[in-house]
């Protein structure tokens, strides 16, 4: 992300591959993707600060600047992560604790929803998945935001750079992918052959040493999630009893979801 701020503020230009395929991996557990969160949202924040100077200083136009600071900075970083917690984690559930305070149907229902739909317009087929996605990014949103804050203000979170685990998954599909491959490519069979069988040699130790010794599945307790779903919950139920209906749906899910979250009961429970 630095190297790519630098070039850009250097007068370099960009093309998106789009037909370009990386294989990759996802993390399997709610502790390995909150750990890869935090460091998504905390090292963007360090940039910022340190390269807001050098942008300030930089020959490109007004335009560009603005688009830097605003759109790829701010915005993504740091306006969406404070206004996901602020709103739906704390003003919300406080307000149904006060009789005399009411938030506007357009902010906690048409906001959220535009947003969101802004995020999955590049994939079309995520629409069915855009109610749990929202209440999932609203939940994250505790994460991000104290990534944010650790990363803008240099606490000492900031400094934790945890890369995320790789379970391997997809080992033994690359490696016969690699094995194909290479088949095709080179006439020494006799070569690949061999190396293959290495590998699914080895693939078949690790299975056998996990058949002997299965792994027990832990689950994790999330004080921070547990509190905020203990707080939705109960604004919920005080909803309920004012009358609110559209706080009170909203609420609930998103307590739900805070529970299920703070419980680990999500992904796959890896010790």
């Amino acid at each position: 992300m630095d190297i790519a701020v630098r070039a850009h503020l250097n007068g370099w230009k960009f093309i998106f591959l789009n037909d370009v395929k990386v294989l990759c991996e996802l993390p399997e557990s709610y502790e390995a993707y909150k750990k890869q969160q935090h460091r998504w949202h905390s090292g963007p924040m360090q940039l910022f600060r340190l390269c807001l100077p050098a942008i300030m200083r930089s020959k490109i136009s007004i335009s560009k600047k603005a688009n830097l600071i605003f759109l790829f900075f701010l915005l993504r970083k740091l306006v969406l992560p404070f206004y996901s917690f602020t709103l739906f984690c704390v003003i919300l559930p406080l307000t149904m604790f006060i009789p005399e305070a009411e938030l506007p149907l357009w902010v906690i229902c048409y906001v959220p929803i535009f947003m969101s739909l802004l995020n999955i317009l590049p994939a079309p087929k995520s629409f069915p998945f855009l109610v749990p996605y929202l209440l999932f990014e609203n939940t994250m949103s505790v994460t991000k935001f104290n990534a944010m804050i650790s990363g803008l203000f240099q606490l000492g979170s900031a400094y934790e750079w945890v890369v995320t685990k790789k379970t391997g998954r997809s080992s033994e599909s690359d490696l016969v992918a690699l094995v194909e491959r290479e088949s095709k490519s080179s006439n020494e069979e006799k070569i690949t052959r061999r190396h293959s069988e290495s590998g699914l040699e080895t693939l078949n130790k690790l299975k056998q040493r996990e058949e002997i010794a299965p792994s027990k599945k832990r689950n994790k307790l999330y004080r921070k999630e547990l509190a905020l779903a203990l707080l939705l919950l109960t604004a919920a139920a005080r909803s309920l009893l004012s009358a609110h209906g559209v706080h009170f749906y909203f609420l609930l899910f998103q307590g739900l979801t805070f529970l299920v979250v703070g419980l680990d009961l999500i992904g796959e429970q890896i010790s």
